[in-house]
């Protein structure tokens, strides 16, 4: 009896526990993950590294100078890899593709491109910069006033040395129109009279050799032609140069000596130099004599950088003339002039200013006649803005 029941209960008990076991199993599987769908953790962007600032004018040539001195900006040209003042490329945009810069940075001046193997070339450009830029100064017409309306057009190209794209030899050939209204010819004034245009027509030549990491150099020479073309003499040829030297104390820091030469009837030489202090990416103080000029950083608009500045400058330029009745002389027109202007650059590096300015002791000297000798001009303002791609 006992055991016909134990027969009958035990297989009935085995088929409760399985069952049991079995409904369990099939109630736990609806909260289990799949087994081809992992978890995966919330993405979070890799933080990138923050680019230095980019300098537009990273070189010692800041200052605006004398319409007809030697004077070309630098190109952006970084030092090589590695070296202790190497200058930033330019920093990328928000929703750049390539959000860690460029593979390649394009410099005014020259490029890079990267090879197969992942290492990058670097090359000069042969065509530099073309720049266009117009001058006005306000006159009246008065005995003692002269009104100037200036046009410059230059093209700049690179010239490697010792085949150094770092350092290139730099020749702008250039061309500039200068239209004079004034002064009223009177006996008051010593029979002061001007034709109505004055060229310029010239080769520059520059080059910045970076002698050591702590020792660079700032070397200029420009001639050619200044004349209102019909009067044309020896005395129309002028040559004009430049040399300073560059002392880096630090990245922020250079002390600049030197001299210019500026062949004018007036000035024939200046002394150059002062200090060039980059406290950080919003300043740049460029104090050197005879051209400072104080930048801070105001705006980026889309992917163009806007700065804020004032500057001085000494300002003319000589020229040989024909005067009324076919007299031949040879003039000096001399300024000083300060400024205030805005200048953008853009991540190609083309760049533009806008400025204006108060420009005060002015005069003209008659050097060839001496008829008058002298002449003081009124004091004017002056608008100027410029073009460099």
């Amino acid at each position: 009896m006992h055991n016909r029941l134990l027969n009958i209960l035990l297989p009935l008990l085995i088929a409760i526990i399985c069952g049991n076991h079995l409904l369990a199993q099939r109630v736990q599987f609806p909260s289990a993950a799949p087994v081809y769908a992992p978890i995966t953790p919330p993405l979070t962007p890799t933080p990138q590294p923050t680019l230095p600032s980019f300098d537009p004018y990273g070189n010692p040539l800041l200052g605006t100078p004398p319409g007809d001195v030697p004077y070309q900006v630098a190109p952006q040209i970084s030092p090589p890899v590695g070296a202790p003042f190497a200058a930033p490329g330019v920093p990328q945009q928000g929703g750049s593709v390539y959000p860690n810069g460029l593979p390649y940075q394009w410099e005014s001046g020259a490029y890079q491109y990267q090879n197969s193997d992942g290492s990058i070339a670097r090359l000069q450009r042969f065509m530099q910069q073309i720049s266009f830029e117009h001058t006005w100064i306000y006159g009246e017409d008065s005995l003692d006033d002269l009104a100037i309306n200036r046009s410059e057009a230059a093209v700049t190209f690179g010239l490697p040395i010792f085949y150094n794209p770092d350092t290139p030899l730099l020749l702008t050939p250039g061309f500039a129109a200068n239209w004079f209204e004034g002064p009223v010819t009177s006996a008051a004034n010593g029979m002061a009279d001007l034709p109505p245009r004055v060229y310029d027509a010239y080769l520059d030549a520059a080059w910045y050799p970076r002698l050591a990491d702590w020792l660079h150099a700032d070397l200029g020479l420009r001639t050619g032609v200044w004349t209102d073309f019909d009067h044309v003499s020896s005395d129309s040829i002028r040559i004009l140069g430049r040399g300073l030297g560059v002392l880096s104390f630090s990245p922020q820091f250079d002390f600049l000596v030197g001299v210019w030469y500026l062949d004018r009837n007036r000035i024939r030489m200046l002394p150059a130099g002062g200090i060039h202090w980059r406290p950080n990416s919003d300043w740049d103080a460029y104090m050197v004599f005879p051209n400072p000029k104080i930048r801070k950083r105001s705006i980026n608009i889309g992917s163009s950088q806007w700065w804020v500045y004032v500057a001085g400058e000494y300002g003319g330029g000589r020229w040989t003339i024909e005067r009324i009745g076919g007299v031949e002389d040879d003039i000096d027109y001399n300024d000083i002039r300060m400024l205030f202007g805005f200048e953008w650059e853009t991540q190609t590096q083309a760049r533009g200013h806008i400025e204006v300015g108060y420009v005060f002791d002015r005069e003209l000297l008659f050097d060839g006649t001496m008829m008058p000798a002298k002449l003081k001009l009124d004091d004017s303002i002056m608008v100027r803005a410029g073009v460099d791609f």
